[in-house]
């Protein structure tokens, strides 16, 4: 797949995989079938590649990752995807930080999706990692690219702009012996431009306890079906650069969608946990790095985001399921724009530094961009900081028992 290849093969392959699991009655139910590339009409100079070619570009991909194993002998333990547009000391510190690994088995692939960095020292001084140059296509096919030329079985995931920690690979691959595991994330910390920790009060990515109707905890479920509706519902969350995943599992998937310029991600994860067990490491093992110019920035729309969610929410209708369909109208409502997540980061930090009127100015921002998301933030932030991961309701019972346990027993006197 050299620098020319056409983007329209990748995005054919991606539209037979998710056409072939389409249900059948999502078009009786809805109305709406299958995704399709667009008509000659409408495609501008692009050439729609003939069904013929489509497999050609499938055998292609096969023969290539063949090749591979056959060039190198053994596959390494972990294969870790690098996509990058922008490069920089950020990329040169992201790499760095794979080879700083307490775990020495693992390859690098680095897909340059129209960067023009020259990393050929890096390439020449360490063998395991490999270099591949393409025109800008954009992450999902960037990523796609790299888990093609990926010879382990196990993929970790990382941004051009962040970190891991050293004992990442090595807990995430002990994790991944479990073969009911098909993905696995680790807790975070954000860090600036500069490398250094930002106040957030505690590490992103973490495992958020969903709250019943009776005010209590519920327990981590289990059941794929409980795992997968979380998600939808936003009780359950990741980021995703912190992730290890089986490279058959996306395959089997369909791989990330390269019609999402934004949201490809979470659009891949919800299918995930629709399919497979999703395991976290509460450890923070990896490093996200907050600066100016993040992918997902202020001026973001949720335009794409929303569209993953709608997704489901149609495939929901679809099989007549009403508590997927629940599920994911609640995280459709819940939804954060990106505007808003940027203002709670800024009300937090400034909650931390005891700047009150500057949190109560950045919490603004984030409810006239989204009333419903910032408030539902500001209740779990309530209930986890001030009641102890209960509803108000469940901490006034609890509050009310402890205080029965702890009056004094009145023995009565015999007569």
């Amino acid at each position: 797949m050299g620098q020319d290849g056409p983007v329209d093969d990748y995005l054919v392959v991606y539209l037979d995989s998710i056409e072939k699991r389409l249900p059948e009655d999502l078009t009786r139910t809805t109305g709406c079938t299958a995704p399709r590339l667009p008509s000659q009409g409408d495609r501008g100079s692009c050439t729609l590649p003939s069904s013929k070619k489509r497999t050609n570009v499938a055998v292609q991909i096969s023969e290539e990752m063949r090749r591979d194993v056959g060039r190198s002998g053994n596959a390494p333990s972990v294969s870790v995807v690098i996509p990058s547009y922008r490069g920089g000391r950020f990329l040169r510190e992201a790499i760095a930080s794979v080879q700083s690994q307490t775990l020495d088995d693992w390859e690098i692939i680095i897909v340059l999706d129209g960067c023009e960095d020259d990393l050929s020292d890096i390439e020449q001084n360490d063998q395991r990692v490999r270099i591949v140059r393409q025109h800008r296509r954009g992450a999902s096919i960037a990523r796609n690219v790299g888990i093609a030329r990926a010879r382990s079985e196990l993929i970790a995931f990382l941004d051009d702009d962040d970190r891991m920690l050293p004992d990442r690979l090595t807990a995430q691959l002990e994790a991944m012996t479990d073969n009911n595991v098909g993905l696995c994330h680790t807790n975070c910390r954000v860090i600036d431009e500069n490398g250094r920790p930002i106040p957030f009060g505690e590490a992103t990515g973490a495992r958020r306890r969903a709250i019943d109707e009776t005010g209590e905890p519920e327990r981590p479920a289990r059941a794929k079906e409980a795992q997968y509706r979380a998600f939808l519902r936003g009780d359950e969350g990741l980021v995703f650069v912190s992730v290890m995943v089986r490279k058959s599992l996306i395959q089997e998937l369909g791989g990330f969608n390269p019609l999402l310029p934004l949201g490809e991600d979470l659009d891949l994860v919800f299918r995930i946990a629709r399919e497979s067990k999703i395991c976290f490491l509460p450890d923070v093992l990896t490093e996200f790095r907050r600066h100016g110019d993040n992918t997902w920035s202020e001026a973001t729309t949720t335009r794409e985001v929303k569209l993953v969610w709608m997704q489901h929410v149609v495939a929901a209708e679809a099989h007549g399921d009403a508590e997927d369909l629940k599920a994911a109208r609640i995280g459709l409502a819940n939804l954060l724009s990106g505007r808003a997540t940027f203002s709670i980061w800024r009300a937090r930090e400034a909650q931390l530094r005891h700047d009150y009127i500057s949190a109560a100015i950045a919490f603004g921002q984030a409810l006239l961009s989204s009333p419903r998301g910032s408030l539902r933030v500001a209740r779990r932030s309530v209930q986890r900081e001030m009641l102890g991961g209960h509803s108000i309701v469940g901490f006034i019972r609890s509050r009310i028992q402890a205080r029965r346990k702890a009056l004094p027993v009145v023995k009565k006197s015999s007569s």
